[in-house]
């Protein structure tokens, strides 16, 4: 039996036939395959041996010495979070409406001190990451193509999929990892030896604005210390600054189209990034997550789809539905499915202070190619040879 941590194991979940109530056409978007990928190869032979990531990746394997249920307990951590904290409000109006006036104003105090305060703690930074222990492995895997991209100018690191909520690779494999206050521990010795300190101090990450309105989760959020709302303003903020930055392309769209066993991205109709890349002639570092597809079973009815089509219209925001294998913790995802986040392909953006809708459509093109070479020039090294990218 092959041990836990192996970095090149097929999960199950291989998409043979797309369900009714698929979550792309309820969207409004066609699930096809992204422009540039290859048919679907066939699956590889169940005895072909399992390589360790190849010599030409340079690969670091995050927390493997962190225990089982320690790992369990940070997933929980964060996922709770996001359950309780927009509870609170719910529960003080319930307070009041009950006549329990004392409670209701220290739940409403609690709430206004959650939505006031906040900041950078490494403490919880390393208790999170301690997360990876729940996984059958946590990988970030560079080439050096893309290391040496890194060490010209600053980066904005672009990772797909976003997955069902959290996104593991891009919270794990991200700037977390230097921001817990040991880089040598929680990132390779070349990553730190072509990114000098203080950059890898200012590192950040932009996520969807709603999220820093939900008590609990903002303080989390402000506590990795690497959280800035996904705003035009923040983000050129961010890019006039030179600072490195992750992103997820996808946002919440990227969250309604998930379905366990199907590796999709949603870039076709997401430009705004290039273009704010190029006004300040950034590097742009595609990077594809293996096995974040695979982690929940997800809820597919048709009438959920429009409830998200909805929110995400009118809110811009999704309430994602999903469970993982274990009756007793839903919460839980599978744990025998390791995370790879390859970071390749990198696409460095002219200079454009005042780029046209033809120079957007032009680089957009050349990112997406990146993410789809990315995708099909590691998906067999990581068990994954019989899918396609939609």
């Amino acid at each position: 039996r092959r041990s836990r941590g192996s970095p090149a194991r097929r999960s199950r979940g291989s998409p043979a036939r797309r369900s009714r109530g698929s979550p792309g056409r309820e969207m409004g978007d066609e699930i096809m395959p992204v422009a540039g990928a290859p048919t679907p190869a066939p699956p590889a032979p169940a005895a072909l041996p399992r390589a360790p990531p190849s010599s030409a990746l340079i690969s670091h394997r995050l927390c493997p010495e962190t225990g089982r249920w320690r790992g369990a307990a940070s997933v929980l951590g964060v996922l709770l979070c996001m359950i309780v904290g927009p509870a609170l409000p719910a529960l003080a109006a319930a307070a009041a409406w009950r006549g329990h006036a004392a409670l209701a104003a220290a739940l409403v105090v609690f709430i206004a001190v959650l939505l006031t305060t906040g900041a950078h703690d490494p403490r919880l930074c390393a208790a999170y990451l301690r997360a990876a222990g729940w996984f059958d492995a946590v990988w970030m895997h560079l080439t050096p193509e893309a290391l040496a991209n890194m060490k010209k100018s600053p980066s904005v690191w672009c990772m797909h999929p976003h997955g069902t909520c959290v996104g593991f690779g891009f919270s794990l494999n991200g700037a977390v990892r230097f921001k817990a206050g040991d880089d040598t521990q929680y990132a390779p010795a070349p990553l730190l030896e072509a990114v000098d300190e203080r950059r890898r101090q200012q590192c950040d990450g932009v996520m969807a604005p709603v999220l820093f309105r939900i008590p609990l989760l903002r303080q989390v959020l402000l506590g990795f210390g690497c959280a800035t709302p996904a705003t035009k303003k923040e983000t050129l903020g961010l890019l006039a600054r030179g600072i490195d930055f992750g992103i997820l392309p996808g946002g919440m769209e990227e969250v309604a189209l998930y379905e366990e066993g199907h590796d999709r991205i949603y870039i076709k109709k997401r430009a705004g990034f290039i273009k704010y890349a190029l006004m300040h002639g950034f590097n742009l570092m595609p990077a594809y997550t293996f096995g974040e597809s695979d982690l929940y079973r997800s809820l597919r009815h048709p009438l959920y789809r429009k409830l998200c089509h909805f929110t995400l219209s009118k809110g811009g925001f999704v309430v994602p539905c999903f469970w993982g294998p274990r009756w007793w913790c839903p919460l839980l995802p599978r744990d025998d499915v390791p995370l790879h986040t390859v970071i390749a392909e990198p696409v460095q953006l002219p200079l454009i202070p005042n780029p046209t809708n033809e120079d957007v459509a032009h680089w957009h093109a050349k990112y997406v190619a990146a993410v789809v070479a990315i995708y099909d020039g590691h998906k067999v090294r990581f068990g994954y040879g019989d899918r396609v990218l939609e």
